[in-house]
């Protein structure tokens, strides 16, 4: 199996992209990966800010372990959206596959063998539009064998993709007079908040990637893979971050036992129990109580 590329975006945050690196290197698949970190520039209103992304430079430069790591730092600020945007493009249309991260994120031990597994597996299944690391905790069927589900709504955090996937996307929103009549719809597939986040971004006071690439998951009605227990855990949950705050309505369970073959579902479809308990995340009920945790917090 040739193993995926490895693209980290990084900030202004040297001891999360350490966590995140570091957990990297205890699956055994990152000697033999190669590893692009892009680092986005500092914000000029931002006091001190240089300083942080001058420390993840410096880091940056000094990672080994992996089969071969290159490292690209922006002069300016590119915001978070067209980082990944441009970044993504660059490596994926090289290698054709790519396992994407951001540095707020911690990985089980056997998290590059299922990104691996899944890009190999589901390659030339259309249906098929991403990998996901990450699963919110979910109610399993007792009769369900498999180690991992399909889904509508694809994840961010640690995920992975083919190059005709990714072109797919009109990360423009060109055809908007026709998106616009859509709202309903994307919400019912993809959660409550979906629409909202692409208008947003059209209207310019939003920067999301990730919603573009679930609107065009959902145009194309495909499906994402995620494990039933998380490989992935999110430790941008502190303040610190720039999209993040100090709550999350997002509960896991992560992946201590280090199992690296995974019993992948043969049959590209929804299992309504499993995909009903994922998407519980994503009402509006569950969100208002999640905006009255973050003032809280």
């Amino acid at each position: 199996m040739e193993l995926a590329p490895i693209i980290i975006f990084a900030f202004n945050r040297p001891d999360a992209l350490k966590n995140t690196v570091y957990s990297l290197l205890q699956n055994e698949e990152a000697q033999k990966s190669e590893l692009f970190i892009f680092v986005d520039g500092a914000r000029n209103q931002k006091e001190g800010e240089f300083a942080k992304v001058e420390a993840v430079q410096t880091y940056v430069k000094s990672i080994v372990g992996f089969k071969k790591v290159t490292h690209t730092f922006s002069e300016g600020n590119k915001g978070l959206g067209k980082s990944i945007i441009e970044g993504v493009a660059k490596v994926i249309n090289q290698y054709g596959k790519a396992i994407v991260l951001e540095d707020d994120l911690v990985f089980a031990q056997n998290f590059l063998s299922f990104m691996n597994q899944g890009l190999s597996l589901y390659e030339k299944e259309q249906k098929v539009f991403s990998i996901c690391g990450y699963t919110n905790k979910i109610k399993v069927p007792k009769n369900y064998v498999y180690d991992a589900y399909f889904c509508t709504r694809s994840s961010s955090w640690g995920w992975a993709t083919w190059a005709d996937r990714w072109n797919s996307v009109d990360w423009e929103l060109k055809d908007w007079d026709k998106y616009a009549k859509m709202g309903h719809a994307f919400n019912q597939w993809g959660g409550s908040d979906c629409f909202q986040m692409l208008r947003s971004v059209k209207e310019g006071w939003g920067d999301s990637w990730a919603i573009r690439f679930g609107f065009s998951q959902f145009l194309q009605d495909k499906l994402s893979l995620f494990p039933i227990i998380s490989k992935v855990k999110n430790d941008g949950f502190d303040g610190e971050g720039t999209n993040c705050k100090k709550w999350s309505r997002f509960k896991y369970i992560f992946d201590e036992n280090g199992n690296k073959v995974s019993k992948l579902p043969s049959e590209i479809s929804l299992n309504n129990k499993l995909h009903r308990s994922a998407m519980s995340y994503h009402t509006i009920i569950i969100r208002l109580w999640s905006r009255l945790m973050y003032l809280i917090h």
